[in-house]
């Protein structure tokens, strides 16, 4: 007798635990009925497609009759299928336009017709009118369901698209309550009622609150209030660039001792540098602030990052991977061990594409240990910790209780120091899949950055798969990109030849607030280790000759990944040169 075999009477009898109510409300519509057909329909395909093995799909359906909940969001939430597979199958089958990261905007008056807690409860978001039909992107939302309720409020009947399960809830919450919450005005008066306040007898937290909105509308990472001779000065950070927002009189300075207050940190420190953080929630969705503070010669500066705890994230080709790199980089990370390294600058994007990676594996059959610092990214079916100094946790010492808990995959924020990078390779080494980060400049820059910390060349050479370098270019705004007229110098370093490319460049608008840019995509290296690097890297072979070797085996540059996204207009030359350092004469 197999396993499976062994334990389907079990799963049958939980199932049945659940099958009484189910039943009744699969009976209660003709639209759940519908719904039901679709489910089965929608876990036959991606069995078909080999997204799902059958053991996954019998414990899915099991897990849907105990939890009552449909089969499409409970296969996203615990990470037996990624979001992407699920809602390509969805739209194809019921013969709707997939809509994923480029959902139109929503005309108000069509809005109004419904309100943010139907949407959210029936997971759909209403586009527009376009002569008698109603546009809608569905999410996780029932499409029989939601046509029967749109018919019974207007008495028009629908046109679907299928977007993201996140996505479409993500921009219900946000387009309902900015259209409900002018934010620029709020804080204008509140700005004016804590200035006029000299007792401080009002609280800052409506400001603070307003300007977290105000953030996570612009899309921005970074939140930096910075004190001058007369004012204190609010910038962005979006899409990698800071961007001015406003300036507030001097008296509210008072903000930053609230942001500190809140952080849990010294208010009666103001000669040294100091980091806190705290949790707050924006739209629904948790975020965890993280504060620093540094002191100018104006005062202190405070810096607040906000780091989202839930994630949109599906896999590398959302983040812009190219199709063939993502084939290379699925059979790295479905390793059984090894050392998988991603490298960069800070705010390069390493910790996304390595969390973007974690999450195109079977979560649910791989133990999945992670120690960061902070966590920034939930995974399903992952157990993520995080570092605590105070109490001796880091990530040395993590990785040591780790080999305990019987791990497949670990994975560590950051290598720092002597003592992780020698635990992270024994770990390699005793058969585990180690992913983690390193901050150096390229991928021939690893080996000489982990020689010192401890770790000989054999070592290394024996347990290195794969190493990614990357960087984030901002993407040319969609609504305002142009293309534009290159000098021959130019059309010789894109290696065009004439008649060839689309290069454009945005020329600034609404929808990317000036910029020409909205969004960011990776550009980046990959060095795969085989045979004749790892004897080379043995053998302590140079730089060069890594490089060498690497590059008859079929390696490509960042500057060559750069060329191709100008040429395919998803970039400008401008920001190359911004972000990699290398690009043609004007």
């Amino acid at each position: 007798m197999t396993i499976d075999t062994a334990i389907d009477p079990m799963l049958q009898a939980l199932a049945g635990h659940g099958e009484g109510q189910a039943a009744v409300s699969a009976r209660g519509s003709a639209g759940r009925d519908v719904s039901a057909d679709l489910e089965q329909r929608l876990g036959s395909q991606l069995l078909a497609e080999g997204v799902l093995t059958s053991a996954q799909l019998r414990y899915a359906r099991q897990k849907q009759a105990v939890e009552r909940r449909s089969l499409p969001g409970l296969l996203v939430e615990h990470g037996l299928a990624q979001e992407q597979d699920v809602v390509r199958v969805l739209a194809r089958q019921q013969g709707m336009e997939l809509v994923v990261g480029q959902v139109p905007e929503s005309e108000p008056a069509v809005m109004e017709l419904f309100n943010r807690e139907l949407c959210l409860r029936r997971g759909f978001l209403p586009l527009r009118r376009n002569g008698e039909v109603l546009e809608i992107v569905i999410g996780e939302g029932d499409v029989p369901t939601v046509a029967e309720l749109v018919a019974q409020r207007t008495g028009l009947p629908c046109r679907f698209v299928q977007g993201g399960f996140g996505e479409v809830a993500r921009l219900t919450r946000q387009r309902y309550y900015f259209a409900n919450n002018p934010l620029e005005r709020l804080i204008g008066r509140e700005v004016t009622a804590l200035a006029d306040d000299p007792d401080h007898a009002r609280s800052p937290q409506p400001l603070l609150d307003q300007l977290l909105h105000l953030a996570v509308r612009e899309r921005a990472t970074d939140i930096h209030l910075t004190p001058a001779a007369h004012s204190l000065h609010v910038l962005l950070r979006v899409d990698g660039v800071l961007r001015p927002l406003m300036a507030l009189p001097l008296p509210l300075v008072r903000l930053l001792v609230f942001i500190k207050l809140t952080a849990d940190m010294d208010i009666s420190e103001q000669r040294r540098p100091q980091d806190g953080s705290f949790h707050t929630t924006v739209l629904d969705s948790p975020f965890t602030v993280r504060v620093s503070t540094l002191v100018g010669e104006d005062g202190e500066r405070v810096v607040l990052r906000l780091l989202p705890e839930r994630s949109e994230l599906s896999g590398l080709a959302q983040l812009g991977f190219h199709a063939e790199d993502v084939a290379v980089l699925e059979r790295v990370f479905a390793r059984p061990s090894g050392l998988v390294l991603i490298t960069g600058p800070t705010g390069s994007g390493k910790s996304t594409t390595l969390h973007a990676a974690l999450r195109m594996q079977s979560l649910i059959e791989r133990n999945v240990l992670t120690v960061e610092d902070p966590v920034e990214y939930r995974v399903p079916g992952a157990c993520q910790t995080e570092v605590n100094r105070r109490a001796g946790y880091e990530f040395s010492s993590a990785l040591r209780h780790f080999l305990r808990h019987d791990p497949d995959v670990m994975l560590i924020g950051e290598i720092r120091d002597g003592e992780t990078a020698q635990a992270a390779i024994e770990a390699s080494a005793t058969g585990h899949l180690v992913l983690s980060t390193l901050h150096v400049a390229s991928v021939f820059g690893v080996v000489p950055r982990l020689r010192p910390l401890g770790l000989d060349a054999q070592t290394i050479a024996d347990n290195l798969l794969a190493v990614i370098n990357q960087r984030l270019l901002r993407r040319n705004c969609s609504q305002c990109s142009e293309p534009v007229e290159l000098t021959p110098a130019q059309r010789d370093w894109l290696e065009l030849a004439p008649g060839q490319g689309d290069v454009r460049a945005g020329r600034g608008c609404s929808h990317c607030a000036g910029s020409g840019y909205r969004g960011r995509l990776p550009v980046y290296e990959i060095l795969l280790m085989d045979e004749a690097l790892a004897n080379a890297i043995a053998d302590d072979g140079g730089r060069e000759s890594v490089r060498r070797l690497a590059q008859a085996a079929g390696f490509r540059s960042m500057v060559e990944l750069a060329r191709r996204r100008v040429r395919e207009g998803q970039t400008s030359l401008a920001e190359v040169l911004r972000v990699v350092g290398e690009a043609p004469p004007a």
